[in-house]
């Protein structure tokens, strides 16, 4: 027989158990659709439509997100400039740590998430239809940033699916959002990559205007496909300018200052300054201070902010809830740190290594999104079928784990195994994403879901820009000491002499061929050693991201066997149906 869901005030029986059984403190009287029954329900095309809109939502996200990286070289000699460079991906990943948890706070204190998923889909229309015109990287970074409000709308596009579809299957919801992600992550340095090979000038910019167009068609997609119902809250009756007042505006601002002054210090280490000058310790320290107080001010002196206290208590059922809330913030945060070397350097390995060629490049990274589509379906599936997150995660962190290990030996003649080992953190890089989602959701109360989702992206996109910073500093100390040696010792041992030794490695280094060929004693042996010790010192350096990233994918995989157990919250009911939902056997009689 079909009930509904009972709330009780005693914890569950057993402590491990993680069970939503939060009042429903969105709406005392019972006015917003719900389904509660123990039934499958039966789904209709405005659902449908509606998760259609999220799948199209986070391809463009992921689209904006990968493709730049995959051309980063080019557009940066392009626009002549490399030190900035770094901060044309960084910007996206920056402007989603700081606004996300502010979006998605203002979606759940004014119940209005269409609004907040329109309206940044069309600054970032906005901001891609600048990027082409770009004549300084400043300009693109100016536009990344306008760019990154669609991408901080990340957590709106995991809750809206979790928040229309039963409980069981938030884990292959987004799985299917992760698959949307995974074609994203496809065609964008595929697109960018055959556009620069036919023009390096106006490749990327016309990149540029094909994300517009996909922004375009996303927030079309939007306010068309997803029409939600009201939904009331027990704050129905506050004035906008009360609601506002809810809304942690001083930890945002502590945040988004930390992060800012933090990162900045952290890109102008080791390029523009010495790690020891004054201006890059003074904003290091300023922003580490900034972030403590923000730390701080969330834990003593706010219960209802960024980092809301009951996502940690796990509301009315104890400990185990919490506890699950914060490994899994703990996990998305290792997620990170072990997603970017890929994102980032392994496009600039293999076009040292392996493939010059743009778009031959953007190949050599489908593996791993392939991989990746493909077994997150898997691991969904499991989740679903056995109602479970704990295995699934520990089994996908050992494998993205092995995977990053074979990419910390790869050397400038192992072509074939860079793309196996990259497949190989494809299968377990599938696992942690959808499946931390999952368990956050399913471990904090309804109200909060939309912030908890919040704070799970903004730990990934805090480590995806701090680790981003670290990677750039830690592989180009190695590179500037690597590159010097390894090219001279080469060059004096193929005969050349010692008085043309720095001129040969400025001339190699910066791929300067006329330079090379007035060189003084120079030989096409001497330039065919000096071009394998090149590669070989890009391997050495480069590989240090991804020897840094792998004690962090062990703690995962010790984390992860304390999750919490989910059984029991993992059923048929539905927290924000868009439609009246019937049980589906009693639909289709």
């Amino acid at each position: 027989m079909p009930s509904t869901a009972q709330h009780s005030d005693q914890g569950p029986d057993n402590k491990d158990d993680v069970v939503e059984q939060f009042d429903n403190v969105d709406n005392p009287e019972e006015k917003n659709l719900c389904y509660e029954e123990n039934e499958e329900p039966a789904l209709h095309a405005r659902t449908y439509f509606a998760l259609a809109a999220m799948f199209f939502l986070n391809l463009v996200q992921v689209f904006g997100l990968l493709g730049p990286p995959a051309a980063l070289p080019y557009i940066e000699k392009d626009l002549n400039n490399t030190i900035a460079g770094s901060w044309v991906p960084n910007s996206l990943s920056l402007v989603q740590a700081v606004l996300s948890p502010l979006l998605s706070s203002l979606s759940d204190t004014f119940q209005a998430r269409k609004a907040f998923l329109v309206g940044p889909a069309i600054i970032s229309f906005i901001g891609s239809a600048i990027a082409p015109g770009s004549t300084n990287i400043y300009r693109l970074i100016a536009a990344q940033v306008l760019i990154g409000f669609g991408f901080a709308t990340v957590p709106l596009a995991y809750c809206v699916p979790s928040d229309i579809l039963p409980r069981r299957w938030r884990a292959m919801a987004q799985a299917c959002i992760n698959i949307a992600g995974s074609v994203g992550a496809c065609a964008g340095p595929l697109i960018i990559g055959s556009l620069t090979r036919a023009n390096p000038h106006t490749g990327w910019r016309n990149y540029y205007w094909i994300q517009m167009a996909l922004w375009g068609v996303t927030a079309i997609g939007l306010f068309v496909g997803y029409r939600p119902p009201k939904r009331h809250t027990r704050l129905d009756h506050l004035s906008f300018w009360q609601k506002l007042g809810r809304v942690d505006l001083l930890g945002f601002f502590l945040l988004t200052a930390g992060l800012t002054i933090f990162l900045t210090g952290l890109n102008l280490g080791g390029g523009l300054y010495t790690w020891s000058s004054g201006p890059v310790l003074a904003t290091l320290i300023v922003g580490i201070l900034t972030l403590v107080a923000f730390g701080i001010y969330e834990w003593k002196f706010t219960r209802t902010g960024i980092l809301h206290h009951d996502l940690f208590h796990g509301g009315k059922v104890g400990n185990s809830a919490g506890h699950t809330f914060a490994i899994c913030i703990v996990l998305i945060f290792i997620e990170a740190i072990m997603l970017f070397p890929f994102v980032i350097f392994y496009p600039v390995l293999t076009t040292i290594l392996f493939e010059t060629d743009p778009f031959l490049m953007a190949v050599r990274q489908l593996p791993y999104w392939i991989a990746a589509a493909m077994s997150t379906v898997i691991y969904g599936y499991y989740s679903v079928k056995f109602k479970t997150i704990r295995a699934p995660m520990l089994v996908g962190f050992i494998i993205f784990t092995s995977g990053l290990v074979g990419m910390s030996t790869i050397q400038p003649d192992n072509n074939s195994s860079a793309i196996v080992f990259l497949a190989l953190s494809g299968l377990g890089f599938g696992a942690p994403l959808i499946l931390v989602i999952a368990g956050v959701q399913l471990s904090t109360p309804h109200h909060l879901i939309a912030t908890a989702t919040a704070a799970t992206a903004c730990s990934r996109a805090i480590a995806a820009s701090v680790f981003t910073a670290i990677y750039y500093a830690a592989s180009n100390a190695r590179l500037e000491n690597y590159i010097p040696q390894y090219i001279s010792k080469a060059a004096l041992q193929a005969g050349l002499p010692q008085s043309s030794v720095n001129a040969f490695v400025e001339a190699l280094s910066s791929n300067d061929d006329a330079s090379l060929k007035n060189i003084s004693g120079i030989t096409s042996e001497i330039i065919s050693s000096g071009v394998s010790a090149l590669r070989q010192a890009y391997a050495d350096g480069l590989r240090v991201v991804f020897i840094i990233a792998v004690p962090f994918g062990v703690i995962a995989c010790v984390a992860s066997l304390y999750l919490g157990d989910l059984k029991k919250a993992m059923n048929y009911g539905v927290d924000a149906p868009i439609e009246n939902l019937h049980a589906k056997r009693r639909a289709q009689t």
